[in-house]
């Protein structure tokens, strides 16, 4: 996997994966509890990147890009706003997909083949991220469903945590592999 950055670029993480988030929890998303209403509170199913406005989004596979409504249903642009959803056709991680989101432009269409670091957008605030710091919220999802107890309930999702993929791709970590 690469890094959805350039080596110069200057970020921060939000190690913020499973964080409390507001809505409506899909049956795709991680949950954190049980609300009064019996209804689930949904987590925060990637991790956020803060960057400067327009800062170059390349994709960390070589993949195809998707539409995510015809994979997450239902999918809700107004939650994730302008996004990039690329679906690794590499050997080592074949069927694995990457989002992409709250961007303020989008560089490549659906169906789209794209390089690994090929840039396929710019970051914004696109979507619920309106009023907070510029951050790339950035999520893996696997290729098959993780079967997890989380609000005393088994659930069935295939987000996990981007951290750890994205430390070991990233070029400004300390003896990083370039």
């Amino acid at each position: 996997m690469g890094f959805p950055f350039l080596s110069t670029t200057d970020y921060e993480y939000a190690n913020n994966f499973l964080d409390r988030r507001a809505g409506v929890a899909r049956h795709y998303n991680h949950v954190r509890g049980v609300l009064g209403d019996g209804s689930l509170e949904r987590a925060h199913d990637g991790i956020d990147l803060y960057v400067e406005r327009g800062t170059p989004v390349r994709s960390v596979f070589e993949g195809i890009v998707i539409n995510p409504a015809r994979r997450w249903r239902p999918w809700d642009p107004a939650r994730y706003g302008r996004t990039v959803v690329v679906i690794s056709t590499e050997p080592t991680s074949r069927g694995y997909t990457a989002l992409m989101v709250h961007l303020s432009r989008v560089d490549v269409r659906h169906g789209d083949r794209v390089r690994r670091g090929q840039v396929v957008g710019r970051t914004g605030d696109t979507g619920n991220a309106e009023g907070v710091p510029i951050h790339l919220h950035f999520e893996l999802r696997a290729p098959f469903e993780l079967r997890l107890r989380e609000a005393g309930r088994i659930r069935h999702v295939d987000a996990f945590d981007p951290y750890p993929s994205l430390r070991a791709a990233d070029p400004q970590r300390p003896h990083a592999r370039r």
